[in-house]
Parts: C-alpha cells; structure tokens; sequence
C-alpha cells in the first residue's frame, strides 16, 4: 500500500494550486502575439460583484438593468463603467426585470440584478416568464443578505428558484461568480428559461482573485414573433408548464458537474452551499464534503454522498433547503432544523467550530456593543424629523431609506416600517379607520419605486392623510445612485428631469407644497396645518439634497 504524502485538506488546495498552473500555461500559449511575444494574463482581485459584471461582459452581455440595493448595487455600477453597451438603472426591480427580458427577446443576452427583497417586486414576471422563456440568454442575479445588516428580512432566494422551477448557481468564491454567470447565459439558451446567479452579502463584498478572459461577441439581433410561446394566456400555460416540468431532469443533469463529492475514508461529512464552502474545507481533512453549487440538487448525489457516513453537518446561508433533502436519506443530519447551526442570522465563518468546540470566538469580538447606522451630521432629514415630531401626528408611518434611521434614538419619529411604499397604503389603511392626523414618510427615489401608486389609490380612495417625500436628489441609502428626478442617467448622460410636484399635482393630491426642512419652524407650522384638514392627501415635499452629495460636488 502506498504511503500517504497528503492529508485531505492538502491535496485540495495543491489540486487547486495544479489547477492555476494549468491556467496560467493555457494563457501563455493562447495569448502569443503576432510578433511571437508571450503575455501571461494576470488575475486581478475582484469584489463577487465585481466578478459577476466582469463574467457578464465576458459572457457577451447586450443590456443590463437594476435597481440600487444593497448588497447587488455595486454590479451595475461596474456596468456602467466599463460596459459600452446598455447598462441603467430601472425605476424598481419589476421594471428592472421585464425590461431585461424584453431585450433577450430580440435574442441578445441580457442580465438584471437585485437584492433579494427586490426579488418579491419582481417575482410577477419572474414566476410567468419562467414559463414564458426567453430567446437570448437572460440571467437574474439576486444578493441575499443573511443577517440583515442591512435589509428588512433574511429571505432565501434558492426557494423563489425552486418555487419559479428555473436553475441557480451558488458561487463560493469572486473566480466562481465570473465563471458561473457566463454559464449561467449557455445554460439559459440551452433551456431558453431564466436562469438566476445568489450571492451573498459576504461574497458581493469580499475580495478575491479572478482571472480574467476573453469577451464573446454580442449575439445577432434576431427578434422574431411567436405568440404561442410568448402570451400568458390560457391556452398557452399549461401547456408551457408542462414543457417547464419536462425540463427539470435535463437540468439536473447538467447542473450536476457543479456539485463536488471530496471523500476519503471519513466517518463524518459536510454538505455545504456555496460560501459555506470555505468554512467546510476548514475541516476537510476529518469530514468529507459535498459542495453545492447548483440547483436543483440530484438526490442521487446526496444519497450517495450520505451512504456509509455516521453523521452529516449541512452549512447553507438562509434556510435549511438542502438540509430537508437530505433527512430523506440519513438519520444523523446535524444543521438548522436540529438546532446545531442558528435558524436565524448569518451562519458565518465559525458556525462549524463552535458546534464541534473546537474554536471559540477570539478577542471577544461577540461581546462588543453594536454600532447601528445613523442619520449623517447636517443631513436634512434631522430637521424633518424635528419639525415633524413637534407637530405631533397621531402615527407616522415610515419607510425603507436612509430616513428609515430616524426611528432611533434621539430622533424617534417613525411609528412603523414595512418594504418600499408602504408608509403611503399603511397610513391609508389607518386613516380609513377614522384616526385623524395621520402622517406617512418616504423618500425621493422610494416615492418613484413604489410611492407613486400608493399616492395615487390614496387619492381616488378619499383618504385623510399628510404625506412627507423626503427629496434628498440621490438614491442615498446605496451610494446616491441617480433617479429619474435628477435627470442623469447611470452611465452619467443628462435626460429630461421627472418634476415630482407636478406628478403628485398630476396623481389628484388636494395640495403640494415643497419646504427646505432646515428651517424648521416653517416646517412644523405647514405639517400641524396639514394634519389639521379633515379631508384629502396633502403632500409636502421636503428638498434638501444629501450633504454627501454636496460635499462631492
């Protein structure tokens, strides 16, 4: 018997060392110049969204579209600057969606990116388009933020996935993400279906090597009618969702080169989800480890994976998804459902070593106090929230922004918060019961997202409100990204401005009257005035543009 030179652990990371050679020798004999010179292409450190725009570009990429949410802002943003083609920024992630699949209609690929709220607004289209198809590929990248740093909710995208019935990919690492989402596009021709790319708040902001390749030419442009395929009536879906099931073993087949038995002679294994990878392989020399990268998961690959095991750990941010899988064939899985790995927040780096006491948390990291965000010194908002709360509304309803922030302490001046939109049909609602003095708050770029319709069915249904835009000139919350009401667009072209006293006069609003918050004694008088009529929405506009934007200027 040959001795053995490595442990586990090891020989995958030498594996991966062979594997970079291999690259780096590849290039050298690809990449002779014509005057017989060699270039060896260099991998640069790329953020995971870095990564996904440059995988996109690569990918032949014909347009792009988002909307600012952390953590996927930053794709689009890299778009933007080094795409020549169509990258922009959508009024919300609906818009955002249709418009990327109406262009892979005209057989172009195209790409939209989100954050994983930003997935409910868009799950319209997603659900019936999944049907539908798409001629080009089309490829929908949704980051999740387990742990909310800074999100409303903690939701798994792999479930809208498995939900839709379309492929998604789980990178690990910045190399993954470039290299998934150009097979995220071959995927999505071969099917002519969505295809989404999950990212985490982790791998959107972590830094990586990413070895850079060649851009495949755009597609031709080749739109052509087919009615039978494209209109969600009828007579068309059940049909499509027939042809959508039949299509789920094929991609189960070719997903499969994505998910990666490393197995030796353990009694124990590790089946971990993307990220959860690195942690994994932290311990790989006592555990085998499944990686997951793709669904759907061929239960085969867990049921042989599982076989002979005495016990198996699963690690995956957001639900226990896979882990429901693999309780069909074990009966010793430790993870979310067990209580061993936390049901809620982010599982994080050392999850695995605090279940198995091998590691504690050094320097009392978990003990030091949490430092919330907080609404910038000299930011205009302050002197709304002062004005406002000197008023004295019976409820202000909030909404989500960077004014969110003025529910905390001393400021406390938001009664509730729910998704985009919300505070208009909350404070409607509340109305509608009879209370008087009802105010709602929202922002700028908020108010085009999903305010607009709420003002306007406040309007026709008669309700008694006092509403407050927030108009700070900048989506600010993200990294003041543009709004149809600067007149910029996201590769910084100038076009026509929205004029938002003219679309709330438009939407039937009873009064609109715009007031710089600093001056806050005017601005406490024309809020008590307002809460004070029986009868109408009365909106006031509160302009001050974010002091971070200025400061830049």
């Amino acid at each position: 018997m040959l001795p053995r030179l490595f442990n586990f652990q090891q020989l995958h990371f030498l594996l991966l060392f062979l594997n970079d050679i291999s690259y780096i020798l590849r290039k050298i004999w690809d990449n002779r110049s014509k005057k017989g010179k060699l270039m060896i292409q260099k991998k640069e450190l790329m953020t995971g969204n870095e990564a996904i725009a440059r995988g996109a570009i690569e990918a032949g990429l014909s347009y792009a579209t988002s909307y600012p949410g952390t953590p996927a802002t930053e794709i689009l943003e890299y778009l933007a600057k080094h795409f020549k083609g169509r990258a922009e920024w959508s009024v919300n992630e609906k818009v955002a969606y249709e418009t990327a699949l109406g262009a892979s209609y005209t057989g172009r690929r195209s790409l939209v990116s989100m954050k994983h709220v930003g997935l409910n607004v868009a799950a319209d289209p997603l659900m019936t388009s999944a049907y539908l198809g798409n001629k080009g590929g089309f490829v929908v990248v949704v980051a999740d933020d387990p742990g909310a740093y800074s999100s409303q909710n903690e939701q798994d995208t792999r479930i809208f996935a498995r939900f839709a019935k379309i492929a998604l990919f789980e990178p690990s690492d910045s190399q993954e993400a470039k290299d998934f989402i150009i097979a995220a596009f071959d995927l999505s021709e071969k099917y002519k279906m969505p295809v989404m790319l999950r990212s985490l708040t982790k791998l959107s902001h972590t830094s990586s090597p990413v070895a850079e390749g060649e851009i495949r030419e755009e597609n031709k442009l080749a739109l052509q009618k087919d009615p039978a395929q494209l209109i969600a009536i009828p007579s068309n879906v059940v049909r499509l969702h027939k042809a959508l099931i039949e299509k789920q073993k094929g991609l189960t087949e070719d997903g499969a080169i994505y998910n990666s038995i490393f197995k030796d002679k353990q009694k124990k294994g590790i089946i971990a989800c993307g990220i959860a990878y690195n942690y994994a392989m932290e311990y790989a020399e006592d555990f085998a480890v499944l990686k997951v990268s793709f669904y759907p998961v061929d239960e085969a690959l867990l049921k042989d994976f599982v076989a002979g095991l005495e016990e198996v750990i699963v690690l995956e941010e957001g639900e226990p998804v896979i882990e429901e899988l693999v309780r069909k064939y074990h009966k010793n899985v430790k993870g979310k459902l067990t209580g061993e790995i936390n049901r809620t927040g982010e599982v994080g780096a050392d999850a695995l070593g605090l279940y198995l006491k091998k590691q504690t948390p050094s320097c009392g990291v978990r003990d030091l106090p949490r430092r919330p965000p907080v609404l910038c010194p000299g930011c205009g908002h302050r002197d709304l929230y002062t004005a406002l709360k000197a008023a004295a509304p019976s409820f202000t309803a909030g909404d989500i922004g960077c004014y969110t922030l003025g529910c905390n302490p001393p400021l406390e001046a938001l009664d509730s918060c729910l998704c985009m939109g919300a505070s208009i049909s909350k404070a409607a609602g509340i109305a509608g019961q009879g209370v008087k003095r009802v105010a709602c708050v929202i922002g700028d770029s908020t108010f085009m997202h999903m305010g607009l319709p709420a003002l306007i069915s406040a309007v026709y249904n008669r309700a008694n409100i006092t509403v407050l835009i927030l108009d700070n000139s900048s989506t600010a919350m993200t990294g003041h990204q543009p709004t149809p009401l600067i007149g910029i667009t996201a590769k910084g072209q100038e076009v026509p401005k929205v004029i938002l006293e003219e679309l709330c006069k438009a939407s039937g609003a009873s009064t609109v009257t715009v007031i710089d918050p600093v001056k806050i004694e005017e601005t406490t008088a024309l809020i008590k005035e307002k809460l004070a009529q029986e009868n109408g929405v009365n909106v006031i506009i509160a302009r001050r543009p974010c002091v971070l934007t200025l400061k830049k200027k």
